[in-house]
């Protein structure tokens, strides 16, 4: 063979390598294109009426694989909306005195996981929503919700105290679901169910201006049955009291008045 035979030859087999590297890469960006155009399909159609919404306080992040200790994704802020995807398996896991599971979800074209003891099906109050208009949009959804609000006693400062119900199974979503909604202190984060009957938890390092703001818990048998977190400054104060009569639906209680 001569010697331009063999460049020719070189030169045809060098192309043929580097048409096969180029189809190879195509194809796998043709693969990881249509990997989260599925996902986002599963996201936007297929599950697009199974929405949740974060309630953790500083959080919650969507991991890559069922577990706690799986690698961090991202991390969907307080009141985001996010799609259910899958139930989570048998397997309850306990975070901070609050039981759930593993849930695959969908998050800004994000497929992972997150703990569901800091989910919702019920949205947070939005900052230009009052409570009365938030309550009545939330029984578009939930029409047993039930809402009343009224002035204080004449003997009492001047205020109003607002009562509804939200329709959710578990005290810490209820607690939760309160301390988004009226911008609780993160710093009294969810009683423990376990204690004494009666217990005060102030606020640590409140603002001077503040002259009280803390935490009564009311328990039963190491059960919870009554939340109240209370504020008072100069001119203002208001309360919110979390119950649940009966074991059916929370009652929250929401008084707030002016000197």
């Amino acid at each position: 063979m001569t010697t331009s035979s063999r460049i020719f030859l070189f030169a045809l087999l060098f192309i043929g390598l580097c048409s096969c590297k180029d189809n190879a890469t195509s194809q796998n960006n043709v693969a990881v294109k249509d990997s989260v155009a599925t996902a986002k399909t599963a996201i936007t159609k297929d599950f697009k009426d199974q929405k949740r919404y974060v309630i953790a306080p500083n959080g919650l992040s969507l991991r890559k694989e069922a577990s706690l200790e799986s690698e961090k994704l991202t991390t969907m802020p307080l009141g985001s909306e996010v799609v259910l995807l899958e139930k989570g398996g048998p397997k309850i896991l306990e975070v901070e005195h609050i039981k759930g599971k593993m849930l695959k979800l969908g998050y800004d074209g994000l497929v992972g996981y997150a703990f569901s003891g800091y989910l919702s099906p019920i949205r947070l109050r939005s900052a230009d929503e009052s409570t009365e208009a938030y309550i009545l949009n939330l029984k578009e959804t939930f029409p047993d919700i039930h809402f009343e609000s009224r002035p204080t006693d004449p003997d009492f400062h001047e205020g109003a105290i607002d009562t509804y119900t939200l329709p959710v199974t578990n005290w810490h979503e209820a607690f939760y679901l309160v301390a988004g909604i009226y911008e609780l202190p993160k710093s009294l984060g969810f009683p423990n169910p376990k204690g004494p009957d009666k217990e005060l938890l102030e606020e640590p390092n409140k603002p001077e201006e503040v002259w009280s703001s803390d935490m009564g818990i009311t328990r039963t048998n190491n059960t919870l049955t009554k939340i109240v977190y209370s504020y008072r400054a100069e001119g203002f104060g208001y309360s919110v009291e979390i119950t649940r009569p009966d074991n059916t639906d929370f009652r929250i209680e929401y008084l707030v008045f002016v000197d």
